[in-house]
């Protein structure tokens, strides 16, 4: 690990800025953005990974609609998918997340989950938690 050294910060931080003008760039010429998990890159967690990125695509000056989209409908119709989920629809996959807060109002919102619907079954957060500590457990072991 030597290459990572804190001299390089300032180095990330200015590689970063750079990274968001880009972005909001490509999104103000109509660019579809798309959010992704990259779950095989070190250090990057899935499902919080998501946050993170959502919360990053809205500091780069995106609305909370547009990142929304991204995690959605333009990643469906990226990856084909369009047909059966990416919206909510008569006849598409009913795999939703509710919201105990607006994420149109403040993408952290996103967090605040109040269930979701996996597969036709309804979890509550209550559900979600238990699934987590039984996973956790098993780890521990």
């Amino acid at each position: 690990m030597r290459r990572w050294k804190i001299e390089k910060v300032p180095y990330f931080r200015a590689q970063y800025a750079i990274l968001q003008k880009l972005t909001k760039a490509l999104s103000d010429a109509g660019e579809p953005m798309v959010v992704g998990t990259d779950c095989i890159t070190t250090g990057i967690l899935p499902g919080f990974a998501i946050q993170d990125e959502l919360d990053d695509l809205v500091g780069a000056g995106l609305t909370p609609y547009q990142v929304l989209r991204a995690a959605t409908a333009n990643a469906a119709l990226f990856l084909g998918t369009a047909d059966r989920n990416g919206t909510v629809a008569v006849g598409k996959e009913a795999d939703l997340l509710l919201l105990d807060a607006n994420p149109l109002e403040d993408i952290t919102n996103i967090s605040r989950r109040a269930g979701v619907m996996l597969h036709g079954r309804w979890l509550t957060e209550d559900d979600l938690q238990y699934r987590l500590s039984t996973l956790a457990k098993k780890y521990e072991k």
